[in-house]
């Protein structure tokens, strides 16, 4: 007896998992911007407070420019792509 609601799972697209240099600059450069933020915040010191917010921004637009150069996951999965197929 066969189900006729079955579903198929392909597995053989890429996959990528955000592992990128842009993923990677982007989180790193908030992870010290938050960071500096709540110090600040914490402490009474609005300067670092506000240095740590201007990081995060610095963080975001350098994940974004370095994912439009190519080095994001859209960029990533062509490369794979152009190699051979999926790389996990």
């Amino acid at each position: 007896m066969s189900n006729q609601n079955e579903i198929v799972l392909d597995h053989t697209g890429y996959v990528g998992h955000g592992n990128t240099p842009a993923a990677w600059a982007c989180v790193a450069i908030l992870t010290v911007g938050v960071l500096l933020g709540v110090i600040g915040f914490t402490l009474p010191a609005m300067t670092l407070f506000w240095v740590g917010l201007a990081l995060c921004g610095v963080g975001l637009v350098v994940g974004f420019v370095m994912k439009k150069m190519g080095m994001g996951y859209e960029g990533e999965a062509k490369r794979a792509m152009e190699n051979g197929g999926a790389r996990h």
